[in-house]
């Protein structure tokens, strides 16, 4: 269906649903009133499909994207929960009953799911082996690491921890080279 051909279902539906429940829509409501029904559209990560929930509903309900409608298995507190691989769809849940509060609800799109994003940054493409990108980072972290050392001492060099990190050897030569410059460096200085 299209957008102008929903409209003409809902219309038909809202009419309907006057003409059949008009004695009761002009009732006064007895107790509490019924609360909002609401529908939400989010899109999942990389908006590989969408999620469709809904709260305050009354069942049974059917769940309408415009070309095909299907049941919706409401819990028993009015809500529910859809996955589809349609994405950039206007969704409906409609009543299936004329008697029902909220003939149609047109479903909102909100956010995108949220991908988590590294802690890290810097280190989220591996570095080639051999590469100046490699010398850069080992130049970076030996100026660092020979600073460090001779805050602590002057008579201990600094030696590279090569146990957690696997890096190729012109990291290391970098790294060694940097850290050997800062510390005699700073230690001149001292």
């Amino acid at each position: 269906m299209y957008r102008r051909t929903r409209r003409a279902v809902v219309a038909s539906l809202l009419a309907s649903s006057v003409v059949c429940g008009g004695v009761v829509a002009l009732a006064p409501a007895a107790g509490a009133a019924a609360p909002a029904a609401s529908c939400t559209v989010t899109p999942g990560p990389n908006d590989t499909y969408v999620t469709i929930s809904g709260e305050g509903f009354t069942g049974p309900r059917r769940l309408n994207d415009g070309q095909t409608t299907e049941d919706l298995a409401m819990g028993p507190d009015g809500t529910f929960l859809v996955k589809r691989f349609q994405k950039n769809v206007d969704y409906t849940v409609l009543a299936v009953n004329e008697d029902q509060n909220f003939v149609f609800v047109n479903c909102k799109r909100v956010g995108t799911a949220q991908v988590p994003k590294p802690q890290n940054p810097q280190n989220t493409t591996p570095v080639q082996p051999g590469s100046r990108r490699e010398a850069a980072q080992g130049r970076a972290a030996g100026t660092q690491a020979g600073i460090a050392a001779a805050a602590k001492s002057c008579t201990t060099k600094p030696v590279p921890d090569k146990s957690g990190r696997q890096h190729g050897d012109a990291y290391w030569q970098a790294w060694t080279q940097a850290a050997d410059r800062s510390f005699n460096r700073a230690c001149k200085n001292s």
